[in-house]
């Protein structure tokens, strides 16, 4: 059995994840690295369950750089003889069936309930996040905005719209309160606005339209025809941050950290930091004035 996958041939149902095949190495590399092992059971080949799990789950490039810093992959097929079958009895786990996914320390033990019967991001990224906490591993600023990122995609985050008189100190304005994931200048007809995605669990649109108003927005109610302008997230677009593919938590975040003198760089993963450099030293494509805006999933260089 072979000592790892590879991402760029492997199949589509491990996502693009580099994981390890032995289970005894897992656990070394656990006691050695101080982290919890992600041993992930997945028909291989498999349904479209298992598929769709490997393409919208375990290929975005955050979640991948998530898994592999702060967890030992460990994958097991559940559906091949030998020594991947005797993982499988050793967890219990029936054969020829859906991912699941268990975590587990150095000694093989669950450190929480595993994942099954549920196969949204959400959930992987909710159960990673709830080891770290349980293990008092650090979370890092890249993952935290990760779970935001999902949380836009899959609806769990609110939006509306104010009319600012600038919309490009207005979007560094929303984003300063704690409920605000994401802010984007855009246009209403012919009046500058701001659309904002926020938490409604950490406040009601009420409080957030009061807020607003006090940093001297308009509520308006009606939002059709808005688009977005051509460059949102001004202060980013300007800097060298610009070039690099980004998340649209970490675009928001980013772009309020450079006017204020923050450090953007806790908001970038590894890979993220690495790229930064090169564009630091001018290895980037001149030919394009921002890569910033382009979709990070669709975009990303897997070959980095």
């Amino acid at each position: 059995m072979e000592t790892t996958t590879n991402p760029k041939s492997q199949h589509i149902e491990l996502g693009k994840v580099k994981w390890l095949r032995d289970y005894n190495k897992a656990l070394t590399e656990s006691k050695l690295q101080n982290k919890p092992v992600l041993l992930f059971f997945q028909e291989i080949p498999g349904c479209s369950t298992c598929v769709n799990f490997g393409r919208d789950v375990l290929s975005h490039p955050l979640m991948v750089e998530f898994i592999e810093n702060e967890f030992i992959p460990l994958a097991i097929f559940n559906n091949k003889p030998g020594k991947d079958n005797d993982i499988l009895t050793l967890y219990n786990e029936p054969s020829w069936n859906n991912p699941v996914a268990h975590f587990i320390d150095d000694k093989g033990k669950d450190i929480i309930p595993k994942l099954a019967n549920n196969y949204q991001p959400l959930s992987m990224y909710n159960k990673m996040i709830e080891v770290l906490k349980k293990t008092g591993n650090p979370i890092p600023g890249y993952a935290i905005l990760l779970g935001e990122d999902l949380k836009m995609e899959y609806g769990n985050l609110k939006s509306t719209i104010y009319e600012t008189p600038c919309f490009w100190s207005g979007e560094t304005s929303m984003a300063l309160h704690p409920a605000v994931k994401y802010t984007e200048a855009g246009w209403i007809d012919n009046s500058e606005v701001v659309k904002v995605f926020f938490d409604e669990s950490k406040v009601s649109l009420e409080e957030l339209n009061s807020y607003a108003t006090n940093e001297g927005f308009f509520v308006i109610d009606d939002h059709r025809g808005y688009k977005t302008d051509e460059r949102p997230q001004y202060y980013l677009s300007k800097s060298s941050f610009g070039y690099l593919l980004l998340s649209k938590a970490q675009r928001s975040q980013i772009n309020v950290a450079l006017p204020y003198k923050r450090k953007p760089e806790h908001y970038l993963s590894p890979k993220q930091t690495a790229m930064y450099q090169d564009v630091l030293k001018g290895i980037h494509n001149n030919s394009k004035s921002c890569n910033y805006k382009e979709d990070i999933v669709k975009s990303w260089n897997w070959n980095l």
